[in-house]
């Protein structure tokens, strides 16, 4: 009996030990903010940020002219994040972690959805959306 006991408590003191270790690391990661980078990793899964996205690439788009500089770009990105009304801690988490992606794609014709897509903060438009979009081209194949 006394054995089964002193068993039964090695067993449990080694599984709080190792549920402490793993307490232990994510407290660091925390502390650490390494965190972000994993958050970031999948911004898809992220409540918002395709919204957050499409809304600050329409409104850099609106305020860009022709042939601005890449600066000038960053710039209003950066700035963009801030007239957000809310959450602009996380675009700028986007942005900074994406800002030469955006830059290029802010360069081009696309529309913010599009940018936003491609830059991995949205769901691109799937086969069946584009086949719905155009039957007509669809039927010709």
């Amino acid at each position: 009996m006394l054995r089964n006991l002193l068993v039964a408590s090695f067993v449990i003191g080694a599984a709080y030990a190792v549920h402490l270790e793993y307490l232990k690391v994510d407290s660091e990661e925390l502390l650490d903010e390494t965190w972000d980078e994993d958050l970031l990793m999948n911004e898809e899964q992220i409540p918002g940020v395709c919204m957050i996205c499409k809304q600050l690439m329409k409104k850099v788009k609106k305020h860009l002219g022709n042939r601005e500089n890449a600066e000038k770009i960053k710039e209003k990105l950066r700035r963009g994040c801030d007239k957000l009304p809310w959450k602009s801690d996380l675009c700028k988490k986007m942005v900074n972690k994406n800002i030469d992606l955006l830059v290029e794609e802010l360069s081009t014709d696309d529309d913010p959805k599009t940018i936003c897509a491609k830059a991995g903060f949205c769901k691109s438009v799937g086969m069946l959306e584009l086949i719905q979009a155009f039957p007509q081209n669809y039927q010709k194949l």
